[in-house]
């Protein structure tokens, strides 16, 4: 009977602790979200799921291959609104951008399991 009890501890302790560990999860890619840097973020190509996303460009490094934006709420993803650094798939994306303008983007996940921007276009 006691192998029973522990048992049930035991999977109740599982099943109480996945919410937990899903949550602890659940913004994969958002690494540093100030202009301090990449935090993590690579350039690397390779995604399944795109998410739209609106924002306004803050600074481009084209070198680098990154963009700051400070986007709106990425609902899919279940991101509150923030400023933050992203590699882009392709650099060839970031040629006409300028702080200021404002910008509908997709986000994919690269190789890496951060989010890239996979396209990027001036908001209309």
């Amino acid at each position: 009977m006691k192998r029973f009890d522990l048992a049930l501890v035991l999977i109740g302790s599982a099943a109480a602790m996945s919410p937990a560990f899903a949550a602890s999860n659940a913004m994969p890619g958002m690494g540093t979200m100030d202009a301090g840097g990449m935090g993590g973020m690579s350039a690397a190509a390779g995604a399944t799921q795109g998410f739209m996303a609106h924002g306004t460009i803050n600074s481009v490094n084209r070198a680098a291959g990154t963009v700051n934006i400070t986007h709106q709420a990425i609902k899919a993803l279940g991101w509150p609104g923030m400023t933050m650094d992203f590699g882009v798939r392709n650099k060839s994306m970031l040629v006409g951008l300028k702080p200021g303008d404002a910008v509908n983007f997709d986000l994919a996940k690269g190789l890496s399991g951060q989010y890239v921007v996979a396209r990027m276009a001036a908001a209309k």
